[in-house]
């Protein structure tokens, strides 16, 4: 898939995560403000943090669609892991401050008032965060993104942090026991632990993480299926500079009696047989070496 046709899904993506957020923050808002439930506020909040999540994920697919310059010849894509990474230290700020609240909450406790309202919203929330969840998961298969897989998961995580608030809201309704602080507080921590590993996920490729072992596997199989065109191979190294951007370069044994030309034939030939296959961009240095004396030895 071309650079353009990834950027315009993701960039759909986005522009649907935005609109379906806002409207379940919107809903949530309205039943929470109404009910006097700390719960559903913030989870009406974390829903607002998902929209901005939505918004730095366009900002973030169309800077990283930018081509490579002078001052960035390996392009823009690590654009992806700094929005994330914005996104992330957004959503703890918002953990630590409802945390906060829902222990005050706890501390000096106040009935909500539970209605259809509060119901209904909470419902059509977890319709929209399942349709979300769908929606990611085709649209990341679809491009084979790293971020869309993540907002797919986190639309499944809200949708049960929102089924754990209605079900806080019923056990309020039905036993007429007060347990929204503590409810407001479980939420909480859970926006807290998802934005922190979001956090670490988001810092571990700008960090030069290991390239994953199926893609080494691979390009070493791309390498030696030339054989005897190619005698061996070493000093194999893949960076990544964001989603979709591999640079690589590996040494190349070669029969040293060959001509330039053939053996820059084959080198060229498996350069781009790697690119065009695994979407790495590889600069292979060929190690001309005796044969002869190999096979006597």
């Amino acid at each position: 898939m071309s650079l353009s046709s990834r950027t315009a899904v993701g960039l759909k993506a986005g522009i649907f995560g935005i609109l379906s957020n806002l409207s379940a923050f919107a809903i949530k808002a309205a039943a929470g403000v109404l009910s006097g439930s700390v719960t559903v506020v913030a989870d009406s909040v974390n829903s607002l943090t998902d929209a901005g999540s939505s918004i730095l994920t366009v900002i973030g697919f169309r800077l990283a669609s930018k081509p490579a310059d002078r001052e960035h010849p390996y392009g823009h894509a690590r654009y992806e892991n700094v929005t994330a990474l914005a996104v992330s230290m957004l959503m703890l700020a918002v953990g630590v401050m409802f945390a906060k609240n829902s222990i005050e909450k706890i501390i000096s406790p106040s009935p909500p008032e539970i209605g259809i309202l509060t119901y209904s919203a909470l419902v059509i929330s977890v319709m929209l965060k399942l349709l979300q969840w769908r929606y990611n998961r085709v649209c990341a298969k679809k491009i084979d993104s790293g971020a869309l897989r993540a907002a797919a998961l986190d639309s499944l995580s809200d949708a049960g942090i929102t089924a754990s608030v209605l079900l806080s809201v019923i056990i309020m309704k039905v036993f007429k026991i007060n347990i929204d602080g503590w409810a407001g507080l479980l939420v909480s921590i859970f926006i807290i632990i998802c934005s922190a590993r979001t956090v670490r996920d988001a810092v571990s490729p700008m960090l030069g993480q290991s390239p994953p072992k199926e893609l080494i596997d691979a390009v070493a199989g791309i390498i030696m299926s030339r054989s005897p065109d190619i005698l061996g191979y070493h000093d194999l190294e893949i960076h990544n500079y964001g989603p979709g951007a591999n640079f690589g370069s590996v040494h190349c044994e070669v029969d040293g009696s060959r001509s330039i030309r053939e053996v820059h034939e084959v080198i060229d030939g498996v350069e781009s047989e790697i690119h065009e296959r695994l979407g790495v961009v590889i600069t292979i240095h060929t190690d001309p070496v005796a044969v002869e004396e190999r096979c006597s030895i």
